[in-house]
């Protein structure tokens, strides 16, 4: 590898980020599964098997150039590699590792959505907020936000069935005692330390990061004004509502607004899409931190909202999922 020299060996079909982890050399990477690109490194040598050639960070001109992601490329020979730089550490809040999970509890929190807490061999330290990979079968690896606060040897999850979805249809039908191969933490999605109020926004089960954050709020009964967008199809899905009304009602200054884009007779929300809620809060939006997470159409939509209204990338922290 070069910068800097060293050797580190990858097993067949394994993951080239996978390997120089578990070989003390720490590149640069992210998100862990194809989507952000910080992982990208030059092939100067060799040959790689992509192993999810869909991933939203492939882009043609990287075979021109000779790039490859990390996160998803196998060795198919010997390689040599060019990594922008390396770590003998991880950074603080990505001290990523590989835990052995078993699936101990499964909730039905409404139809074709479930909490599935599993425990680990071992506790898991990360930053609310952030996620999780797990391994659900051959080139079966799918991404799910931790819902519950970190340093505990379980974690949970809060995810939705969708019909001829192979990751979800496979979670779902896990038996209780499944071993699951599970990373973590990965995700640039954590609390910032700062003056500034907090808007935390989730669409669907992204709403499992949003819990995770809101109880770090709570529990350090932090003063910042901090305002929540959950959005759902209808009520029946606002499955953590209950949940984070009573974590924001204990702080200073917290407050849920629950939107369905489904009308409904249920007084406690409004009609429509999150983003329309986020509009009459446009004035506020400008000097806040946003944190957000859920389905790529939810998350885009809220992203074009807030670029319109001139906000800044960099107090901006969402994943697309969920």
């Amino acid at each position: 590898m070069t910068p800097g020299g060293g050797e580190f060996e990858i097993r067949e079909g394994e993951r080239i980020l996978a390997a120089a982890r578990r070989s003390g050399v720490w590149l640069p990477f992210e998100c862990g599964w194809g989507a952000c690109g910080t992982c990208k490194l030059t092939l100067i040598e060799g040959q790689t098997d992509t192993l999810f050639d869909t991933a939203p960070a492939i882009h043609p001109r990287d075979a021109r150039r000779g790039r490859i992601l990390a996160c998803q490329s196998a060795a198919g020979s010997d390689l040599v590699v060019k990594a922008t730089r390396t770590d003998e550490s991880p950074r603080t809040h990505l001290g990523t590792g590989d835990y052995t999970a078993h699936l101990a509890q499964v909730d039905e929190l409404a139809p074709d959505i479930r909490r599935f807490r599993f425990r680990l061999d071992r506790p898991a330290d990360y930053r609310e907020g952030q996620f999780a990979v797990l391994e659900l079968g051959p080139d079966l690896r799918r991404c799910y936000s931790m819902a519950a606060t970190s340093g505990e040897r379980h974690v949970e999850f809060i995810a939705k069935r969708y019909a001829g979805g192979r990751g979800s249809e496979r979670l779902f039908s896990l038996p209780l005692g499944s071993v699951v191969p599970i990373e973590l933490p990965y995700g640039d999605m954590w609390l910032r330390q700062d003056e500034r109020p907090i808007y935390l926004i989730a669409g669907g089960t992204g709403v499992s990061a949003i819990l995770a954050l809101a109880h770090q709020l709570a529990a350090t009964n932090d003063p910042r004004p901090v305002r929540a967008f959950y959005g759902a199809t209808s009520v029946t899905e606002l499955v953590g509502r209950s949940q984070l009304a009573h974590l924001l009602a204990g702080l200073p200054d917290g407050h849920l607004h629950a939107t369905t884009s489904t009308p409904s007779a249920d007084v406690s929300t409004s009609s429509g899409y999150v983003t329309d809620a986020l509009a009459t809060h446009a004035d506020s939006l400008a000097g806040a931190r946003i944190y957000l997470a859920g389905p790529p159409p939810m998350v885009d939509a809220v992203l074009k909202l807030l670029s319109a209204g001139g906000q800044s990338i960099d107090t901006i922290h969402y994943d697309r999922f969920g």
